[in-house]
């Protein structure tokens, strides 16, 4: 029997299809651990992340910031968070023909997730004693996120349904990774006479999946091939990776040290045109070892536009407001390509009308899509966020705060999977500051991000779709929370 290997602990069973249909067993899973819209990912210095801060995170999020103090700083942040996530399946979500009565429950039912996650950030910035012109670097990862799911205990040593020992929400994923980490070196000016900061950033961004999932060759859920009666299951492991270029703008004007408004552009990854990842494709078949094929993955991910405002109306008070709009409406599709084809693409568009009437989309067009193997329909829309927040200093040394958000979901109901999960969203955050001594600070803040439950009950069409597009029924309830503790290091000197 042929097995697909990889580094996580999974257990693969074979596919049961002909050659020519395992080219379109490939399916992305992305295993997102968005704390923002979408993918996002950044929670960078707590409450002290945002448009208007002025330590080293200012780097990603406006880097006019790094040139609000003079002096040099070194900042290691580190975000650990703890996610529970779970999607029913309901059994109207299954194909009558290839789910037997015996192999409901290995089809349906509610998978679930406890996953921790550390996300660390570095940063460095410094004046060179000049008090004008300031310069930083800064490692982190904003967007992305990773995610092994549970497993179906019941079916752990079944012979006739051994798929159904990863979960109902295989289909979509099992284990994987979506990252993107990026390498900033940023400038700032300041100009004291107008109270204007202005700074800019120049980004090399290394963005990868490694992802694997149950998938058959027509796009369907079926446990068994009804024509022969043998499994029909199968899994397909991705795993890519590629260099990004990209920017950032941003400026902040302060009076007298006691407001703060500022503004920030971060681009997309390349800037324009989207990102292409390089790597092999793995299918598993029944009747020859595993076959691997160079393949390219296609997608585009958002830019990202800022504002903060923050003011502080005594020495023991500041209040803030922030927000962001996502542009996530470009991340419209993904795309795994054959690299052996010359003048190979990917153009399926037009999310309206594929959404209006998702039965005849999504069929091969000839050489507007020439070479895809895989084309996963996302249509996710743009999204944003609101925060505000407030610091109470108890003595000049430690400093008390609390914030409050919401952040909407950019991904419809009806492309909703259990691989990337966003719904609307409430965060809730405590914390608190210490000024140990005049060089040295940390800060602890706790967050709890509470996603709204989902249910697409009627609404989901991926299912729908035409081959090389359709996917398994993904219709279920979602539900999702994430318990972020956020630690900051910050020496100034």
């Amino acid at each position: 029997m042929a097995r697909l290997h990889r580094s996580a602990p999974r257990r693969v069973i074979p596919l049961a299809m002909n050659a020519a249909a395992s080219a379109a067993a490939c399916w992305l899973g992305l295993a997102g651990t968005a704390q923002a819209s979408g993918l996002s990912a950044a929670r960078f210095g707590g409450e002290h992340g945002h448009p208007t801060t002025d330590n080293p995170t200012a780097i990603y999020y406006n880097p006019a910031g790094i040139a609000l103090k003079p002096g040099t700083r070194l900042m290691l942040d580190v975000n650990m968070a703890f996610r529970w996530a779970s999607y029913q399946r309901p059994e109207a979500a299954m194909p009558s023909a290839g789910t037997p009565p015996d192999g409901v429950d290995a089809n349906s039912g509610t998978a679930k997730l406890q996953n921790t996650l550390i996300s660390p950030f570095f940063g460095a910035s410094s004046d060179f004693g000049t008090k004008i012109f300031t310069a930083g670097f800064a490692a982190y990862f904003p967007f992305g996120g990773q995610a092994v799911w549970g497993q179906n205990s019941k079916y752990a040593d079944s012979s006739k349904y051994p798929g159904a020992h990863d979960g109902v929400q295989r289909w979509y994923t099992i284990d994987g990774k979506i990252r993107s980490m990026y390498l900033t070196g940023a400038v700032a000016f300041n100009i004291p006479s107008i109270g204007l900061s202005i700074g800019a950033t120049g980004s090399a961004i290394r963005s990868e999946t490694d992802t694997i999932r149950a998938r058959n060759g027509d796009g369907s859920d079926d446990l068994i091939d009804p024509t022969f009666n043998n499994i029909k299951e199968g899994r397909s492991w991705l795993k890519a990776s590629g260099w990004q270029g990209g920017f950032g703008l941003g400026v902040i004007w302060n009076w007298q040290q006691r407001l703060w408004i500022g503004a920030s552009y971060t681009s997309q990854p390349n800037v324009v045109g989207g990102m292409t990842l390089k790597g092999k494709l793995n299918n598993a078949l029944t009747t020859m070892a595993p076959t691997v094929a160079n393949a390219e993955l296609t997608q585009t991910l958002p830019d990202i536009i800022r504002l903060g405002f923050r003011v502080r109306p005594s020495d023991k008070w500041e209040l803030r407001l922030f927000a962001d709009y996502t542009r996530w409406s470009v991340f419209d599709k993904q795309c795994v390509l054959d690299a052996a084809v010359a003048g190979r693409k990917c153009n399926f568009t037009g999310a309206d009308k594929a959404l209006a009437d998702p039965e005849s989309f999504g069929g091969d067009g000839g050489k507007e899509t020439n070479g895809t193997i895989q084309h996963l329909p996302r249509f996710w829309k743009d999204a944003g966020g609101v925060r505000a927040g407030g610091s109470y200093w108890v003595i000049p040394q430690l400093e008390t705060y609390a914030g409050l958000g919401f952040d909407s979901s950019a991904v419809r109901p009806q492309t909703l999977d259990a691989a990337l999960m966003d719904m609307n969203k409430l965060s809730f955050s405590i914390g608190a500051r210490w000024q140990i001594v005049r060089q040295f600070g940390m800060a602890l803040t706790i967050s709890d991000i509470h996603y709204f439950k989902v249910d697409t009950k009627g609404k989901n069409v991926l299912n729908k779709f035409q081959p090389p597009t359709r996917q398994a029924d993904s219709n279920g309830v979602y539900k999702q929370n994430i318990l972020l503790a956020n630690l900051y290091l910050d020496v100034h000197f």
